[in-house]
């Protein structure tokens, strides 16, 4: 976040924002797991979508199922 927040990958996408903020952390049991996680989360492109992973926690356990 610290990288974002201060440009620190160049001219990636990232960069011409400066006020990142975590918005939801999903605990996960290991880094690819996490990665499933994170690209089915950015493939679904839906602000809803991310929205009902905060108000409905059992969406949340249902990925690290499919994942798993």
């Amino acid at each position: 976040l610290l990288m974002h927040n201060q440009s620190g990958y160049g001219q990636h996408f990232t960069s011409s924002a400066y006020d990142w903020e975590i918005y939801l952390v999903i605990p996960c049991s290991s880094v690819s797991l996490s990665m499933k996680i994170e690209k089915h989360i950015k493939k679904m492109k839906s602000k809803k979508y991310i929205q009902n992973l905060k108000t409905y926690p059992e969406i949340i356990e249902k990925l690290k199922q499919k994942y798993l």
